[in-house]
């Protein structure tokens, strides 16, 4: 636990005079100790042989309560190892805490994510997106931050233009009343089509796009009805999925305040208008891209709508603002974190939260071709090999296919470090035996079954054996790592560690019996704490834990 981090940290800062911090503190395999310290680094500032200011220290740290031996090792390494009764009430009293011992944060942070474009499905592009920033909001959260979770729909641009040039101008056998989201992308498609045979369709539809801006009636009313008929299809899905939002918002919602925010930046001669009308952003840095900000016509665009949206939050009083977007997106930021500081807008707390791409067996994918693999195709697949993969492994008929197909899914995007490409794997991200969601799931309902079994609650006693004493430190870990998650925006540590911790209890479960093992009690205890742990680390991952499979 990170207090007895801490104290070993304090007592080591005490005796050398030097500071040394609790991230100093390590934890070295089970056989070298408990917790462990590298004296090199404080050795090399006071001029002392590492080995023998080691061996000084080992002997004044003996005198901690908590600490049962010091072990010397290699050039001068402290090797602790700790009194299990004393350690085990404090790690008892951490996870019983209402925030299981995490340090509690403040400020407010403002979390964008999902944010998928009007008149199309969800894609396996948003997968990884949804889930990050699902359990990015639950941590930041859990971690004491106070979270507004921002779903900045993609409801502006040529695009729409392009659906209502297709709504007005070509035939479809889909029909927008039954089959809404089919029909838009089906009309989508056959713009591109006939965008190939005729470019003029592609001006028609920027003219389009200029009327939504415009405020004309027409094009108004059609962009309004296509955009409601999206939200409410996509709402469907993300309760699937149990994400929730604060609040929806949207390129339409702020495009106005945009454009007069830059043509104010051009009455104070910030920046200067083209031959043509438009507005052209050059960097200072020669090899950063100049940037349009207005177009010839005074249309907006994306970095014209996120410059006012990190204004507008600055003003809302965040004091992290998080966008979960693909790394491809990486540029954009850059340019519109230059350009912000550049013009005054504060952009310290605000952060490009980036992630690789998601490969799949499927293979890829063109929305104007029409070849694309909804996210919701991906979830029912998932839960179909569920329903297989649990004859198969466990002889089971499940009862929770929807929530283990959902949970194998998330859990794949989220156990490989967001900054990482991946590629999805059906057979191994759907399995019950590995590093998967199922076997993190199965593992905390074979601990809910034991509990269901025993008589009483359970009260750790004053002995350990190995195996105890391996589970309960494995469990003291949650709290670090759920810190760690926060600070790095890296939901794949509590992923990891999850993985770790059922694997250890699944090798405690079938080495140490529980009910009727004349320590039933004590055995007891470690599993609610297993289940207490494993309940909110899934929560924490957006995966729903069950009772039953």
């Amino acid at each position: 636990m990170n207090q007895v981090k801490e104290l070993l940290a304090q007592k080591l800062s005490e005796k050398l005079d030097v500071e040394v911090s609790d991230e100093d503190i390590e934890r070295p395999e089970p056989e070298h100790g408990d917790f462990a310290y590298p004296v090199m680094k404080a050795a090399s500032q006071l001029g002392e042989n590492p080995r023998k200011l080691a061996e000084e220290l080992s002997e004044q740290l003996e005198e901690v309560d908590i600490v049962e031996s010091v072990e010397v090792a290699g050039p001068g390494y402290l090797n602790f190892f700790l009194d299990r009764s004393v350690y085990g009430e404090e790690v008892v009293e951490g996870l019983e805490s209402e925030n299981f011992g995490v340090v509690q944060n403040d400020g407010s942070v403002l979390v964008e994510f999902s944010s998928p474009n009007i008149a199309k499905p969800m894609n396996v592009g948003h997968l990884r997106n949804n889930a990050l920033g699902d359990s990015l909001r639950r941590i930041l959260s859990f971690s004491g931050y106070d979270v507004t979770a921002e779903n900045y729909i993609g409801d502006l641009g040529t695009q729409f233009g392009k659906v209502i040039y297709g709504h007005k101008n070509i035939d479809s056998n889909k029909n927008f009343e039954e089959e809404p989201i089919e029909y838009m992308l089906d009309i989508y498609v056959k713009f591109h089509e006939l965008a190939e045979e005729d470019e003029e369709v592609e001006e028609e539809a920027r003219a389009w796009a200029k009327k939504i801006e415009d405020g004309d009636d027409e094009a108004v009313r059609l962009w309004k009805k296509f955009r409601e008929a999206t939200l409410e299809y996509h709402k469907d899905e993300y309760d699937r999925l149990d994400i929730k939002f604060d609040r929806i918002t949207g390129e339409s919602k702020v495009f106005e305040e945009a454009r007069e925010l830059v043509e104010s930046w051009v009455e104070e001669g910030k920046v200067e208008r083209d031959d043509d009308g438009s507005i052209f952003y050059e960097f200072d840095d020669e090899e950063m891209p100049g940037v349009v900000l207005l177009k010839a016509d005074g249309s907006t665009l994306y970095i014209t709508r996120d410059l006012y949206n990190l204004k507008k939050r600055n003003e809302e009083g965040f004091d992290y603002n998080l966008y979960i977007v693909a790394s491809e997106q990486e540029l954009h930021f850059k340019q519109l974190f230059q350009v912000a500081e550049d013009m005054g807008i504060e952009t310290e707390g605000s952060e490009h939260i980036s992630y690789g791409m998601l490969q799949l067996p499927e293979g890829s994918m063109s929305t104007r071709k029409g070849l694309i693999i909804e996210q919701s195709e991906i979830f029912d697949k998932a839960v179909e090999m569920a329903e297989e993969k649990a004859e198969e492994e466990i002889n089971r008929n499940l009862e929770n296919a929807e929530a283990i197909g959902i949970g194998a899914v998330k859990y794949s995007n989220l156990s490989v470090s967001r900054k990482k490409d991946m590629e999805f794997n059906w057979d191994t991200a759907l399995s019950f035996k590995g590093d998967s969601g199922p076997y993190l799931q199965y593992s905390n309902v074979r601990a809910k079954s034991i509990l269901r079994k025993a008589s009483s609650s359970g009260e750790l006693g004053d002995d350990f054996d190995d195996a105890e004493y391996r589970l309960l430190k494995k469990l003291s870990e949650f709290p670090e790592k759920v810190e760690a998650a926060a600070e790095h925006r890296e939901p794949a540590k509590i992923a990891h560690y999850l993985s770790e911790l059922c694997e250890e209890f699944n090798g405690f479960y079938h080495e140490c019996p529980v009910l009727d093992s004349g320590r039933e009690s004590h055995r007891l205890k470690l599993v609610e704490l297993f289940v207490d742990v494993t309940d909110k680390g899934l929560d924490l991952l957006g995966i729903q834990a069950l009772e039953e499979m």
